[in-house]
């Protein structure tokens, strides 16, 4: 009966772990950088302390049996407090690496289901010990697979791209801004020219292949194509395949610089999309950028908004169109400043493609404001969760000086930042220290670094917790009249809907 119990608990508790390190691997792209700098995390340091309790137990159970009862009760309460399955979203390859596993789990069952019960306890906590190692070797012994059905779909993207002899590409990259900058320039060239863009999300080398070979056709006049990569290489792989003949680069920070592995990298990586356009290519680059403006020193056509073009006057609503030749009131509902250097490379390029400043004006007034807004009894909320940069977090922060009431900010620390990251969230924790009068941060990665710079601010009111009943009662604690909550980056679920029914 006790061996009935043990499986079963453990049965139950497998499945969960299996799809969380499946769902893992998916979120860091099955790369394997950031897969293992999710250990330098809060959270991630805390799996690995949950599997090395584990491992102790298991040490101490060969001197006395007895402490098999623990690891029952270790069981029992990671079922009852886990709320729900954390699983990777459904694609063919989470499909066929979730057969393998289970397939391996079950096999394992039935050749350990006849062992005593003190060798099937060794052994079944040996697997649950071992999960994150036997999911990451089963992911990494089908990449060959992966890469060799990867490439296939890259040659024939490739190949059906020169194909496509009349297609103009525009490629857009950088540390941030790049989602934003593809979605004002479809709007502007929308009315002029049949577009075709890199869906959400999908700035790879399969979703820019994906892209090309079902969402392009020969009616189609420009491909704009968001570009991200992780390592050195990436962007030059991306501009074989899609082959810009304008090439954007919005902005460089410090963003994935565990993965790139210096910041030099990082700007040798973005400036591969300007090293790889043809001899009569179009660089358009934000020259406000200090990287961009010291590394760029290619002899290429170029327009540097911020130098060749300049806003003036920015106002919520509009600004003035600078250049040598004349200047331009253009009128718009973007309501962030940070944004206008990305609204400036897309009106830079759209007069290179023939636009007259009279149909730029007209364009512009139809791109929608990107920050969601939502207002409720006793406070606004400002909803960034699409943001996870330094540059949005400081530029939101900006934004949020307009309200009078009490200021909040809700957000975790940001990863893959290396060894600028302590430094990073210092100077987050002093932005946050200049404007806010709360801010909740639900990781606890830089704790120090982000109380320190709060501080040197005169704040001291931050709250480390990711529990949505905690922060919900510290935000009623404070809110009035006129409040104004900020959500930044990955917050918990349940807040944004808790609030929302206030």
């Amino acid at each position: 009966m006790i061996k009935i119990i043990f499986i079963s608990l453990f049965f139950l508790r497998e499945i969960k772990s299996l799809l969380f390190w499946l769902y893992l691997w998916q979120l860091k792209n099955y790369h394997i950088g950031r897969f293992l700098a999710h250990f330098s995390t809060y959270k991630g340091r805390k799996l690995l302390l949950n599997y090395f309790l584990k491992i102790f137990i298991l040490i101490l159970s060969l001197f006395n049996f007895n402490f098999f009862f623990i690891i029952l009760l270790l069981y029992i309460i990671e079922i009852l407090s886990s709320k729900s399955i954390i699983r990777p979203q459904k694609t063919s390859k989470t499909l066929f690496l979730s057969v393998i596993m289970f397939s391996v789990f079950i096999a394992f069952i039935f050749l350990a289901y006849n062992l005593n019960l003190y060798s099937l306890f060794s052994l079944i906590v040996l697997f649950d010990i071992l999960t994150p190692l036997i999911v990451s070797f089963i992911v990494l012994l089908f990449q060959p697979v992966t890469v060799i059905l990867r490439n296939r779909i890259i040659r024939r993207a490739i190949k059906k791209r020169k194909s496509l002899e009349n297609l103009l590409v525009i490629g857009v990259t950088g540390s941030y801004g790049k989602s934003t900058t593809k979605e004002y320039l479809k709007t502007i060239l929308g009315g002029d020219f049949k577009v075709v863009t890199t869906p959400e999300n999908q700035n790879s080398e399969m979703g820019i292949s994906n892209c090309i070979l079902n969402d392009i056709n020969e009616d189609h006049e420009i491909f704009i194509c968001e570009m991200g990569a992780y390592n050195r290489g990436g962007i030059k792989l991306l501009s074989k395949i899609a082959q810009p003949k304008i090439g954007i680069i919005t902005g460089i920070n410090n963003q994935h610089l565990a993965t790139f592995g210096s910041q030099k990298n990082i700007i040798k990586a973005k400036f591969e999309l300007i090293d790889s356009l043809p001899l009569e290519g179009l660089a358009v680059l934000n020259w406000d950028n200090q990287y961009i403006k010291d590394n760029f020193k290619k002899d290429i056509y170029s327009i540097k908004c911020g130098l060749d073009i300049w806003a003036e006057d920015i106002k919520e609503g509009s600004f003035k169109l600078c250049n040598d030749k004349e200047e331009v009131v253009i009128n718009t509902k973007i309501m962030e400043p940070y944004n206008i250097p990305n609204l400036l490379i897309c009106i830079a390029v759209a007069k290179k493609l023939g636009l007259t400043i009279k149909e730029i004006k007209e364009r512009v007034l139809l791109i929608e404001d990107s920050i969601n807004i939502n207002s409720y009894k006793n406070f606004d909320i400002i909803n960034a969760t699409y943001s996870s940069n330094f540059n949005g977090i400081v530029s939101h922060l900006e934004y949020l000086k307009k309200w009078n009431g009490d200021k909040i900010i809700i957000m975790p620390c940001l990863i893959e930042l290396g060894s600028e990251a302590k430094n990073t969230h210092y100077e987050i924790g002093r932005k946050i220290g200049e404007t806010c009068d709360l801010a909740i941060i639900t990781t606890k990665d830089y704790e120090r670094e982000l109380k320190d710079g709060a501080k040197k601010s005169g704040m001291e009111n931050i709250v480390f917790t990711d529990k949505v009943n905690e922060i919900y009662d510290k935000i009623n604690s404070l809110t009035k009249s006129n409040s104004v909550i900020l959500l930044e980056s990955r917050v918990p679920k349940g807040i944004i809907n808790k609030l929302k029914n206030e």
